[in-house]
């Protein structure tokens, strides 16, 4: 055991610091975890396409499975009910490349961040429409919209500290939900006005917001 200790000893001296402190190697996945992981994601991508759209009420087990290319009882194997398929889907949506983040500035930058942000589901009509119709249901917060909205809090109780905590609140939700899917795609399908138009109304309405706060100018609440 003494001869085995010192052995041990003199292999890990002669490593270089680099084999010394490499992490261990994750375990590559079996086949058969590769296949089940790929056949999710088969059924999540069918999701998002279909509530391109349509309401996620009006999207049926078969639609979802055509769609896949897999069977009625394989979505129902890894997504029992509705509730589970809303979720999987909420935890990876596709993330809209350089979508700009409300907490990477200051509260100067948020107008032209909000404008960005609208011009770029224009671009990506297929993820946003979905992300839109996912978030419909508050209890199905997509993983993005959860830390955008945190962000937007804390942009606001930073660049705003007058305001008292529940002042903060309600500016932040009526903001919120003025830069959000669901009022781009009603902009969008109600009214004929995509993000290119709503997106600078969007920003003028927020720099006025601002500036009218900072001004001392508060709303009341009744």
């Amino acid at each position: 055991m003494s001869q085995i200790c010192q052995d041990d000893r003199r292999d890990t001296m002669n490593q270089s610091p680099e084999q010394r402190e490499s992490p261990t190697p994750t375990p590559t996945p079996s086949l058969r975890e590769r296949q089940l992981a790929q056949t999710r994601g088969l059924i999540l991508d069918a999701v998002t396409t279909l509530l391109g759209d349509r309401r996620a009420d009006e999207m049926t087990t078969r639609d979802i499975a055509t769609l896949a290319g897999v069977s009625e009882r394989t979505v129902y194997r890894h997504f029992p009910d509705r509730r589970a398929l809303l979720d999987g889907l909420s935890q990876r949506l596709p993330p809209i490349s350089d979508k700009p983040s409300f907490g990477a500035g200051g509260l100067d930058d948020l107008a032209a961040t909000s404008r960005r942000l609208m011009e770029l589901l224009d671009e990506h009509y297929v993820s946003a429409r979905a992300e839109a119709v996912l978030n419909a249901d508050p209890r199905h917060f997509a993983a993005d919209t959860q830390a955008n909205t945190r962000d937007m809090r804390d942009l606001l109780a930073s660049g705003l500290p007058d305001l008292d905590e529940r002042e903060q609140l309600r500016i932040a939700a009526v903001i919120r939900c003025l830069v959000s899917t669901q009022a781009w795609l009603r902009m969008r399908e109600e009214f004929g006005v995509p993000g290119t138009e709503s997106g600078p109304v969007v920003a003028w309405v927020i720099d006025t917001i601002i500036r009218e706060l900072r001004a001392g100018n508060t709303p009341t609440a009744v």
